[in-house]
């Protein structure tokens, strides 16, 4: 979230004499991120939501940025990271319920179609959350998985060991099963209705390296849950077996255990020494399913990230694919195809998050035929990727500037905006296919009258985009590439400073080797034709720029300003100089070289007209880098003071302005986007009031008398010290009546002061922007600019965009809502998307390396594997709401933070009641009886599995003592056999009553769930005997 605090801060320093105004007031302005366009830096996870099309990247610093369909984004934006679930509000991008756990969360899975989530912690136990609505907020469920549960004998190993790592509800059983897997490497299978391990593996291959090897990753191999891949610390790669609810061990009472993996996969981890970080797999079908494994380095190679085929047809060699990227990656996502039927069929995009922040793409239908070819012995080159980045952005931004509240604007529909939104490719493709580039030859460029607010951007490679940014997501609409007359190929050469006069079209642009171009625009409107930002038209720029004309400086350009009553146009280099050149000539007027014993170069210009001694005098206001202010005669470029007026202990500095007595800019000075922003505000009023000079550098603020500049007096009148950081950019803003001047940090700070008291008004940040500056003999990856309307534009490198409004109340951007509304209300999941279709395998063939993995869900002979019926959403609901508000673990609820159950409901004695069905069901009570028939088989086989646990609890002796035992008639034996022996009578007293209360808690929750069941059925007959009454009625009244 855009954090802010607002200070108010009391003016230490005493006004200056006159009609002054009270300044900026904290009424005046409301800080704000509007929007945010493009991938976040410090990116850490994905996230995908297959029903909606939403693709979540979470950032170190709390950030949660959302990708949706049409080109919508959104960005939430949390407090600190700290031991917390957060829920928030997509549609309202608000967040809605924070809840706080002790332990660390280790692990999270959410039920799909349902309303339930599992959260794991770093000492093994696993609660059950519920997400409750209106408002939306988090609810702990008294259903637990308490580690002594599920691991079993949790204390032959240490705490650190036991922590869950991963928790995956099996497929098409989400609501009956979910597999725990350790961080030793133990792998568990519960059974939620029955609240308790029914399969084990995984542990033992593990044993020889206990202390080092940990599982790092996880997920399932098979649509129908028989199959997980684990991924360890140690480079290792083992696909289990686990049972299903179809096949095998479904209604065992008894404990399964399996000690051996399906299959080992060597892919060059372990003997690099290299943890496997992720695995992500793709089911296609079974033709060309692929498990994608990543390495969790951080040096960069060909092999950390790599594409392996799973096919049952495979040879006895390993089917992969490395790719070669030049980072290492830290997480990565797969965006499924859509099932939806249109002639325009989606691609699958696989998407790696590397440590950079970068996102890179692979269209994955090109892996998959890349692997089949490779599969077949054909040759063929490999998939390259895609770096997500802001459109046209192949060259770097070198310089900016930006405009809002074009005062020439001619009103264009909101019709106008959506269709252009609909040309513009999304960075991440949530539901197109992988778009690689920006083309807009189709679109027109009608002129800057049609742009309410324009961005403009001078590129490392000499180019100038201009970008629409009336809508939050800025849109190329116009590149030059133009050098002069003739040239019209690029020029190589990094711009450095732009200055854009929007009412007399006119465009000048300087580089580093210090040449000026100036560009003046033909009269709008344009001809149809447009500017291609793929390529240069066959028309090219010339129904656009009417001339190019050029001139050389000396040095690389930093700062340019005209006076528009004479035309000149000051340029200040690199190097220390000024020139002022005549625009219609151009021609080279005087050139003036500024001394400085610590730093040269010029930061500022500005023309403007004072009065010195009585007589009106026209001078040029100098700023250096140096922190140095100095007047030149406009006219001949000769120094007006005897001295250059600069600070006792002077720093680099960023940023100068002329401004009259009330705090505001003067009229003769044209401001950075060339508009007038008060009306009767004359160039009379400049002579007559009293001016002031504003200097910003690193480390303080400084105010000057003009006339003090001109005379060389170093006369400080008001000043700000900077403690904590340095400032590393600064700029002026206008409100109706004050202007305020804002201030960036290197530490990411904001700062809102008055003018010319330099009083603080407020103080903010902006999450996940962080000022880049400059190397040695190259630019800075962070690009900021302000309009002077108070709307803030900063680029971090390629791929994010940061807008900020300062003022109260300002619609600066159309379409805000609905390009920020990434959750669409109306999105179901198909049947399809819902149940994978059967696995067809046409015949027998010689099997690989894999054919043990795909063999128990495809079959080894021709046929169809039995289509796994999904069960009602709505039923399954309600059944897991029952299971879950019945404390299934009573003794475990404080370790678990889970509420307890009344002492009173422990103490009934469940022998005395009688549980048994005695009626016998008719065939004519089938059609509602059946309804639930699943359900109440499931009850009765957990209160019989509960049973027998009890049972083989009190039988873990040996099977020599309990040979002994059959032999023996003594007392003591017969003691020993029904668990309460001499030595440890207590202890297994406590065990006795504890699995006691347990059966008779789970057989109340079972005799609940019959009775929600015929309450149901009865509501249901009343509903229908209501309606054979209705219509009883209706036939005697007709008769």
């Amino acid at each position: 979230m855009f954090m802010m605090k607002k200070l108010v801060e009391k003016a230490s320093v005493n006004k200056p004499s006159g009609n002054l105004s009270d300044g900026l007031k904290a009424s005046d302005i409301d800080p704000r991120l509007v929007f945010h366009q493009g991938v976040p830096s410090n990116g850490s996870k994905f996230a995908y939501n297959n029903i909606h099309k939403i693709l979540a990247l979470s950032t170190k610093d709390g950030r949660i940025k959302l990708f949706g369909k049409d080109n919508t984004q959104a960005l939430l934006e949390s407090s600190e990271p700290s031991k917390f679930l957060q829920v928030w509000d997509i549609d309202k991008k608000l967040l809605s319920d924070t809840y706080v756990v002790k332990e660390d969360i280790t692990s999270f899975a959410v039920i799909e179609q349902t309303l339930y989530m599992y959260v794991g912690v770093s000492n093994g136990n696993i609660s059950v959350l519920k997400l409750d609505q209106e408002p939306w907020h988090i609810v702990q469920m008294k259903y637990t998985i308490p580690l002594s549960a599920s691991y079993g004998n949790s204390t032959e190993v240490s705490d650190n060991n036991t922590a869950v790592t991963h928790i995956l509800p099996q497929p098409a059983a989400e609501s009956k099963r979910v597999l725990i897997i350790f961080r030793n490497g133990q792998i568990v299978l519960w059974d939620v209705r029955e609240s308790r391990s029914i399969f084990r593996t995984g542990g033992n291959m593990l044993q020889p390296l206990h202390n080092e090897t940990k599982v790092s990753s996880a997920c399932w191999v098979c649509p129908f849950g028989t199959k997980v891949v684990v991924g360890y610390s140690n480079g290792e790669l083992f696909i289990w077996g686990i049972p299903s609810l179809n096949t095998g061990h479904g209604s065992a009472p008894d404990y399964s255990v399996q000690n051996t993996p399906i299959l080992k996969l060597n892919l060059g981890y372990k003997t690099d020494k290299t943890s496997i970080g992720s695995v992500k797999w793709n089911y296609a079908e079974g033709k060309a399913s692929r498990l994608y494994v990543m390495g969790a380095s951080d040096n960069a190679s060909s092999n950390l990230t790599q594409v392996v085929l799973l096919n049952e047809n495979n040879e006895s060699r390993t089917v992969k694919l490395g790719l070669h990227l030049s980072e290492s990656c830290i997480d990565m996502e797969i965006i499924s195809a859509s099932n939806e039927q249109s002639k325009n069929k989606q691609n699958p995009v696989f998407i790696l998050l590397g440590k950079s922040g970068h996102v890179y793409m692979y269209d994955d239908s090109l892996i998959e035929r890349y692997l089949l070819q490779l599969q077949s012995k054909s040759t063929t080159s490999p998939p390259k990727e895609v770096v997500v980045k802001l459109p046209l952005i192949d060259s770097s931004i070198t310089t900016t500037k930006f405009i809002s509240n074009n005062p020439s604007f001619l009103n264009s529909g909101e019709e106008y905006y959506s269709q252009l939104m609909e040309t513009y490719p999304p960075p991440i493709p949530i539901d197109t296919s992988l778009k690689v580039g920006f083309n807009l030859s189709s679109a027109n460029f009608a002129g800057f009258s049609s742009v309410k607010n324009l961005y403009i951007t001078g590129h490392g490679n000499g180019a100038i985009t201009f970008w629409d940014a009336s809508c939050p997501i800025f849109t190329p609409v116009l590149q030059l590439k133009q050098q002069s007359e003739n040239d019209f190929s690029l020029s190589g050469i990094p711009l450095t400073a732009l200055y854009f006069d929007i009412n007399s079209s006119l465009l000048v642009s300087g580089d580093q080797s210090g040449m000026v171009r100036i560009f003046r625009f033909k009269p709008e409107p344009y001809a149809s034709s447009f500017l291609s930002l793929a390529g240069v038209t066959k028309k090219g720029p010339d129904h656009i720029v009417q001339s190019v004309k050029l001139i050389k400086t000396s040095g690389a350009v930093i700062c340019m300003n005209i006076d528009p009553h004479s035309g000149h146009l000051a340029v200040g280099s690199e190097q220390g100089n000024v020139s002022v050149i005549d625009i219609d000539g151009p021609s080279l007027l005087y050139q003036k070289h500024i001394t400085s014993q610590i730093s040269t170069g010029i930061i500022s210009l500005q023309f403007i007209t004072c009065r010195l001694n009585g007589f009106d005098k026209n001078i040029l206001a100098v700023g250096t880098k140096d922190s140095s202010i100095l007047a030149l005669d406009n006219e001949t470029g000769n120094t007006l003071g005897t001295e250059t007026v600069h600070p006792m202990k002077p720093s680099k500095a960023l940023f100068m302005q002329v401004l009259d007595g009330q705090g505001e800019p003067i009229t003769r000075s044209v401001t950075k986007d060339s508009l007038d922003l008060r009306e009767g505000n004359h160039i009379e009023d400049a002579r007559t009031k009293q001016l002031y000079v504003l200097q910003c550098s690193e480390k303080a603020l400084y105010i000057y008398s003009l006339v003090h500049v001109v005379q060389g007096v170093k006369k400080v009148l008001h000043k700000k010290k900077f403690n904590s950081s340095s400032c590393c950019w600064a700029s002026t803003f206008y409100t109706p009546s004050n202007i305020g001047l804002i201030l960036l940090f290197t530490s990411g700070k904001v700062e809102l002061r008055s003018l010319p008291e330099l009083s603080l008004i407020a103080e903010t940040s902006i999450r996940g922007f962080t000022y880049s500056p400059p190397k040695l003999k190259s630019f800075s990856d962070s690009q900021i600019c302000c309009s002077s309307r108070g709307d803030l534009v900063l680029l971090n490198g390629d791929q994010e965009i940061f807008v900020v409004s300062l003022l109260v109340q300002r619609n600066t951007y159309r379409l805000l809502d609905s390009i920020s509304s990434v959750y669409k209300k109306d999105r179901r999941l198909s049947q399809e998307e819902l149940v994978p279709g059967p696995v067809i395998i046409p015949k027998e063939k010689k099997k690989g390396i894999f054919g043990s993995v795909i063999k128990d869900f495809t079959g080894s002979k021709e046929k169809h594997v039995p289509i796994i019926e999904k069960e009602d959403d709505k039923e399954s609901f309600q059944e897991l709401s029952t299971i879950f508000s019945y404390a299934n673990f009573p003794n475990e609820s404080d370790n678990n933070d889970i509420s307890t159950v009344d002492e009173d409901q422990l103490e009934l004695n469940i022998d005395d009641i009688d549980l048994e069905d005695h009626v016998e069901k008719h065939k004519g009570q089938g059609i509602l009886g059946a309804l639930n028939k699943k359900n109440l088989a499931g009850t009765f086989q957990a209160m019989k599995g509960r049973m027998k646990v009890m049972k083989d609890k009190n039988q873990k002796a040996p099977d020599k003592e309990e040979q002994q035992e059959e032999k023996a008639g003594s007392l003591n034996q017969i003691k020993k056999r029904y668990g309460f022996s001499s030595s440890s009578n207590e202890i297994r007293t406590a065990k006795l009553v504890e699995s006691k209360l347990q059966d008779n808690t789970r057989k109340l929750q079972g005799i609940n769930l019959r009775a929600a069941e015929m309450s149901d059925k009865a509501k249901s007959f009343s509903t229908l005997a209501k309606q054979v009454l209705r219509s009883t009625e209706q036939d005697r009244r007709t008769s």
